[in-house]
């Protein structure tokens, strides 16, 4: 934990003080969602809490420190500050949509899909199309905002296409076998 300590400190050297804390509360975020994923790893799931699994993927995605680091330090937070939320949901949702066939293969319910679809009532197939269009239209909210921004637009658009090739070259993901199953159907 002392590493993890040493490296927040660190933050505050390359990002302006705003920045810094939004990174540093969002990876303290993450420490906590450990101990609420603990505490809570046999709750039932309520209908009537349709926000609550929102709440405990953004704890858990880190997505605050990672969409900051997207952009180049010099750049004005004003720039692109304002696409921080849409940022969010396509860090830990295009990461939820690639891991959804892993963890359907391997009976795993301890992801966001299920606690989605349990808090409205969904099926999961209708809990994935709902996150799907969410996270198609939050990229597009991202980039018509950043499109007056040339230097904010490019350094998102090369942040999502590593960040995209980066998630379906993964073993992990098993999209192999998703491509295979539907250019065989």
């Amino acid at each position: 934990m002392s590493a993890y300590d040493g490296l927040l400190r660190e933050v505050a050297c390359y990002y302006s003080a705003p920045v810094s804390n939004f990174i540093v509360t969002s990876a303290l975020d993450f420490v906590s969602s450990i101990l609420l994923d603990n505490e809570t790893k046999d709750m039932t799931i309520s209908p009537r809490t349709p926000s609550y699994p929102e709440y405990s993927r953004m704890l858990s995605g880190i997505p605050y420190a990672y969409a900051y680091c997207v952009f180049p330090c010099t750049l004005p937070l004003r720039e692109y500050v304002q696409c921080m939320p849409d940022l969010a949901i396509v860090l830990n949702h295009v990461n939820d949509i690639l891991s959804h066939y892993k963890e359907e293969i391997q009976g795993d319910t301890a992801n966001y899909l299920t606690l989605m679809a349990a808090s409205r009532g969904l099926t999961k197939q209708n809990a994935l199309q709902e996150l799907i269009e969410k996270t198609v239209q939050a990229h597009q909210n991202i980039l018509e905002f950043l499109k007056p921004c040339p230097e904010a637009y490019d350094a998102y658009v090369a942040f999502f296409d590593g960040f995209i090739k980066a998630h379906t070259t993964v073993k992990r993901y098993k999209l192999e076998e998703v491509m295979s199953e539907r250019s065989s159907s």
